[in-house]
C-alpha cells in the first residue's frame, strides 16, 4: 500500500509541477529564511504553488497543491532526498489530470517559423 501511495504522490506532483512550470506567475520574495522564487497558478478551485529557496545551500523546494482552500498535496525536497510529504486522496486527483490537458494549462506549442 505504501508503494501505491508513493507512486500516486509522484504522478500527481509531476502533473502539478508541469502546470506550474508552464503557466505559473513567477516572482522572488524575501522571507525570514532568505530569498525564495515562487511560481503560482490559480485556476478555478486549485492553487498550485512552487517555492524554491535561493539562499539555502541545499536548494530546498516545496510544492503545495490546494483544492477548495485545503491542502491536498504538499511535498518538500532537496536535490538529494524528499524531506516531507502530505497527501489527502480525493476527487481533486481526476480534476487535476483533466486540467493538465485543457488548452489554458496544457503544454505551450511554439509557432514554427
Amino acid at each position: 500500500m505504501t508503494g501505491d501511495r508513493t507512486e500516486r504522490i509522484k504522478a500527481l506532483s509531476k502533473l502539478a509541477l508541469g502546470i506550474v512550470r508552464r503557466c505559473g506567475e513567477r516572482c522572488c520574495i524575501e522571507r525570514a529564511g532568505g530569498r525564495h522564487r515562487v511560481s503560482e497558478v490559480r485556476h478555478n478551485e486549485f492553487r498550485l504553488t512552487l517555492t524554491q529557496s535561493l539562499d539555502d545551500e541545499d536548494r530546498t523546494s516545496a510544492l503545495d497543491v490546494r483544492f477548495d482552500g485545503k491542502t491536498v498535496l504538499h511535498i518538500e525536497w532537496t536535490a538529494e532526498k524528499v524531506l516531507r510529504t502530505s497527501y489527502r486522496p480525493g476527487a481533486w486527483e481526476d480534476l487535476l489530470r483533466r486540467y493538465d490537458r485543457i488548452p489554458a494549462l496544457a503544454v505551450r506549442v511554439e509557432a514554427s517559423t
